[in-house]
């Protein structure tokens, strides 16, 4: 299917409808391409479209079997998902709030003071996504990007990116080969030495928040509310909640960082969608403060680009394979147990029929979506969906609510702050690129480095942003009862 894998995959689509299937290695792939067609196979079927392929190697030696987003469906699957659903609520997922804010507060910043060369706010959004998902996750900041915890945990998602590339291990193309005797398995031993790397680094993390909590100085996150549950009374073992918790770690950074560095992107590539956006937040929050969660119900373009973002650059280019664990039936069409089902985001997401001018970045289409998206994945008529970024069933993404409260106040702020302009290429303003060139080939879509502007909108929105830091360093922030400084310290609130 070529390095765009997705482009391909749209037109059949169009060509052939509701369902197609693609072979894939040794594997037929099922693509479901209509918003009722979801709605039945992954929603209304749920129970037998839920699980995930065999993967001997990725999965089971590589994760040991203990990666939430790989484990297929299962009583203990079932378990932690209805632990983890419980933990991020759109409530609990509001408490993290003052580190999003906190987090963007320091983007302003880090953007005005460190993007002379017109590259490195590319690097300065990942550390903003990495540190709001170690803070609601182990209540721990990353203040820069130079660090240890960055180095760990990129480290970490790249090794695991490189393995769990599609043909880089036979065994998961012919996954028969797992039954040979293990001293044959000559992939065994360099996937198990790579599992143990993994465990160290997530156990490390665990048991630091475990002393922290022995010491009654833990600030409210996942992890803390995940052991309060008594995870070990429903079976689960300190490595496996390490797993989750690192799996929500690698889902959450390198995700948020791609929309967020994708809309920068497009907001420089469309002037007349950047300048709506900006009018808007100037006419509700002025020059003279920053926007705030508060802002939300009165910011509907910015809520509306938040939705555009997503449909336009969907989060994964082939969409997250499920796999059924019996016959599903819809309409003429028959899905046999054992298969690959995957949702088409790009050819939901471009249909002309259900978006107008579909490869043009138009927050304006979702005007009337004034909901989150969770919301609409739930709602009875499946093409009132607002998108499919999050996928769909039981397997829906849990970290939604986190991951949209995140791009609305950091691309609110943008906005508030800067103008975002073309880079400056010999005197002259260059093209910016939004094809696919622009990214990164392969299965995630990944923005490549690129080059932006990023002009203070007038001098006192500048000297609104120098205070606002300065304050916000000195002041830190409370999560639950426990404040953190601008160094990720943490020490009881009063």
């Amino acid at each position: 299917m070529g390095r765009q894998p997705q482009r391909q995959l749209q037109k059949w689509a169009f060509q052939y409808g509701d369902l197609f299937k693609v072979r894939l290695g040794r594997e037929e792939w099922i693509y479901v391409n209509s918003p009722a067609a979801v709605k039945e196979i992954f929603d209304k079927q749920s129970q037998h479209s839920s699980s995930r392929a065999p993967s001997p190697v990725v999965s089971d030696l590589l994760s040991g079997g203990m990666r939430f987003l790989l484990m297929p469906y299962s009583p203990d699957w079932r378990r932690l998902r209805a632990i983890v659903h419980k933990l991020l609520t759109p409530k609990s997922s509001n408490a993290f709030m003052p580190s999003q804010l906190f987090e963007a507060k320091q983007l302003l910043w880090d953007i005005l003071t460190d993007n002379a060369n017109q590259e490195n706010f590319y690097m300065h959004i990942r550390r903003y996504t990495t540190s709001v998902v170690m803070t609601s996750t182990y209540g721990r900041r990353v203040p820069v990007w130079d660090c240890e915890d960055i180095h760990e945990i990129y480290g970490l998602m790249q090794e695991f990116s490189e393995a769990a590339q599609p043909g880089r291990n036979i065994a998961e193309t012919f996954p028969v080969l797992a039954k040979l005797p293990r001293w044959m398995q000559w992939w065994r031993k360099e996937a198990l030495q790579s599992f143990h790397r993994q465990a160290a680094i997530w156990m490390k993390y665990w048991t630091t928040l475990r002393e922290q909590m022995d010491s009654k100085q833990a600030p409210e996150c996942f992890v803390k509310q995940f052991i309060e549950t008594d995870y070990a009374k429903h079976g689960i073992s300190e490595l496996q909640a390490s797993f989750v918790a690192g799996t929500m770690i690698e889902a959450g950074s390198e995700t948020t960082s791609s929309a967020l560095n994708s809309c920068v992107k497009y907001f420089a590539a469309y002037p007349e969608a950047q300048a709506k956006a900006y009018a808007e937040v100037r006419r509700v929050v002025g020059d003279n403060r920053i926007p705030t969660f508060g802002d939300e119900h009165d910011l509907p373009y910015i809520r509306a680009s938040v939705k555009e973002v997503l449909r336009i650059r969907p989060v994964t280019n082939i969409g997250s394979p499920h796999y059924t664990t019996a016959d599903i039936v819809y309409k003429d069409y028959f899905i046999p147990a054992n298969s690959v089902v995957s949702i088409n985001q790009y050819a939901l997401h471009f249909d002309p029929a259900r978006y107008k001018d579909p490869e043009d970045f138009m927050p304006d289409r979702y005007l009337n979506h004034p909901l989150k998206a969770g919301a609409y994945a739930a709602h009875p008529d499946p093409y009132e969906r607002d998108h499919f970024d999050f996928g769909a069933g039981r397997r829906i993404c849990p970290g939604m609510h986190l991951a949209e409260n995140s791009l609305f106040i950091t691309i609110a702020c943008i906005i508030w702050a800067f103008e975002i302009m073309p880079p400056l290429e010999d005197g002259k303003a260059a093209e910016v690129d939004v094809s696919d060139a622009a990214y990164e080939d392969g299965v995630n879509t990944l923005p490549k480095p690129s080059k932006l502007r990023f002009v203070p909108r007038n001098a006192r929105v500048e000297n609104t942003l120098r205070t606002e830091w300065e304050r916000a360093k000195e002041d830190g922030y409370m999560l639950g009862q426990v404040k953190v400084d601008a160094e990720g310290v943490v020490a009881h609130g009063t």
